[in-house]
């Protein structure tokens, strides 16, 4: 996941180059390396180290790139997301402990983790501080409403324990040690304790101190990272340098990859084939999981109460149920309510999915009718969830709502993310087809986060939603709770009913499933979201890597370079 900067940094650091604290002599380098690894990617974003200030929802890229680390670490392999919690023991805690009662969780603290730039060993006391700093007030760190929904504090007891106290309301949910392992997204990163005291807040926001395989040496907002290998407890990297350059261009990087300038990049699935046959002894790899494309139909705030009680009842900023935003409902305004389904039906059935596979996704990819991450044949499909394409009747639709000439809005697709810009194109052709008038605001994700957070959110917007799910799988993202959500809160109500499925203990996989499958229908029959496509990413590798072995993240991303082997 990638985003241009920030908003949180002043614009002063616009274009600012990091030089972290210390030397390349900090650390043991590794012995018999050989080759450059050189990355063409998307986005660099400017550096946002301490845990409170890192709010890009960019995080995960810190692990995913080699530079720091998180609490837990799975081994994995692409397309097989690693569940069996029970081997999350590779990284900074080789065991944990749940109390009886689920009241805390107990962690072993590894011994012999060293920190970048001469910051010493880590220790339970820099895990609590990193995880404190990220989920106190004021905080913007992207996983911290996520956290704080199964933990309340983290506190060191000793050098080697971390207590991990669980949120006294909702207990251990379901899949929390996902959420603090290298296969999430927004995981958070583990720096010193005295990282901050040392430098002071804003020198160490822009200072690399991490226990990645890779210490950083420069970063360079938009426009390269540059790091060098260490000797590391888990996997100590073969190449001799590594370094991250932008290329937000598709056709720069399938060009520079052609010509040995670099020799990795993310490629988008259509221009494959053709950069492959033009990189001497390059090949093809997937990483992450098949991303699920979706619209989400922004503004509809249904909700009647927040976390805390709190009436927020058409209170929400970004609910607009006016002529302005027509495919936003107003529940006290039944007509209203059903002319708004209608244009939001309207808006799914415009989408000839199977076209947006074919033409620019080079016949990769399945076309997708929900967020549940369910298929035809799927235990938790339902017929109800289809919105196959027919573009009379969206026009009929729209008729019926009372826009028989369509009408004209702004979608939001923003750029670098880990969706297809050029699919989310085509979407609002699609829509232009049935007579609206499109305009498309590109602006970055980071810059419109907060608005995602504040409830502010009152467009059309292009997302990942369900990626991966299991068909038991509960999606917390509708919530009327504090913190990021996905522009939709449905009624208090329809989010209980749907929040049984959290309690593992007190639910069966047959009764969770069900609730999913009943949320899903729910989710189509009101039509929240459009959701058009899965999609494959691919990076292609130059002749002169002769093995990489990514593992499975929820990006997808480029990740584990330390896999990198260079003839």
């Amino acid at each position: 996941m990638y985003i241009r900067i920030s908003t949180f940094l002043l614009v002063a650091f616009m274009s600012l180059t990091l030089i972290a604290c210390g030397s390349d002599s900090d650390v043991k380098a590794p012995e018999n390396t050989n080759g450059d690894l050189v990355v063409g990617e998307i986005l660099i974003s400017a550096p946002a180290f301490v845990p409170s200030l890192a709010g890009s929802g960019n995080e995960q890229l810190l692990t995913y790139w080699g530079f720091f680390e998180n609490l837990l670490w799975a081994d994995s392999t692409v397309g097989n997301m690693n569940r069996d919690y029970s081997t999350f023991t590779k990284g900074t805690a080789e065991s944990w402990e749940v109390a009886g009662d689920g009241s805390k969780v107990t962690f072993k603290i590894r011994e012999g983790i060293d920190f970048h730039h001469g910051y010493g060993e880590l220790t339970a006391h820099d895990v609590a501080w990193s995880f404190t700093d990220a989920l106190k007030e004021g905080s913007v760190h992207s996983r911290k409403a996520g956290t704080r929904r199964f933990a309340e504090k983290f506190e060191a007891t000793d050098d080697r324990t971390l207590v991990m106290t669980a949120n006294s309301e909702n207990g251990l949910l379901p899949n929390w040690e996902m959420s603090l392992s290298n296969q999430a997204l927004g995981n958070i990163q583990i720096v010193p304790d005295d990282l901050v005291t040392k430098l002071g807040e804003e020198e160490a926001n822009i200072t690399a101190v991490g226990t990645g395989p890779f210490q950083v040496t420069e970063w360079v907002s938009d426009d390269h990272i540059t790091a060098v290998p260490v000797e590391h407890y888990r996997k100590t990297p073969s190449v001799a340098s590594y370094k991250i350059v932008l290329m937000p261009e598709a056709n720069t990087r399938a060009s520079a990859l052609k010509t040995g300038q670099i020799n990795a990049a993310r490629i988008p699935l259509k221009l494959v084939t053709s950069t492959v046959e033009g990189v001497s002894g390059g090949r093809a790899v997937t990483v992450g999981p098949e991303i699920n494309q979706v619209f989400g139909m922004g503004g509809n705030y249904w909700a009647e109460k927040d976390e805390n009680g709190e009436d927020i009842y058409r209170k929400r900023e970004g609910f607009k149920p006016d002529a302005d935003h027509p495919w936003i409902g107003d529940p006290d305004d039944s007509a209203q309510m059903e002319k708004a389904n209608k244009v939001r039906r309207a808006l799914r059935v415009a989408i000839d999915r199977e076209t947006i596979i074919t033409e620019i996704q080079s016949g990769l990819g399945k076309p997708l009718y929900n967020t549940i991450n369910a298929f035809p044949g799927d235990e938790h499909w339902d017929d109800a969830m289809y919105a196959k394409y027919n573009a009379d009747e969206a026009k009929t639709l729209l008729s019926e709502a009372g826009y028989p000439d369509c009408f004209s809005f702004s979608v939001h697709i923003a750029p670098g993310k880990e969706w297809d810009e050029e699919v989310g194109g085509a979407v609002a052709q699609y829509w232009r087809d049935i007579g609206c008038e499109v305009e498309v605001d590109s602006t970055d994700y980071a810059a419109s986060r907060p608005l995602l957070v504040n409830r502010q959110k009152d467009k059309i917007w292009m997302i990942q939603n369900g990626t991966n799910a299991l068909p038991d799988q509960i999606n917390t993202g509708w919530r009327p709770s504090g913190g990021w959500n996905f522009g939709v809160e449905v009624p208090n109500a329809v989010q209980a009913a749907q929040e049984v499925a959290l309690d593992s203990a007190a639910t069966t996989y047959e009764q969770r499933v069900g609730i999913n499958k009943t949320w899903g229908i729910y989710v189509a029959d009101n039509n929240l979201y459009a959701a058009v496509s899965t999609k494959p990413t691919a990076v292609i590798l130059g002749g002169d890597i002769t093995s990489y072995e990514p593992y499975m993240n929820s990006g997808p991303e480029w990740c584990a370079p330390e896999t990198v082997v260079i003839k």
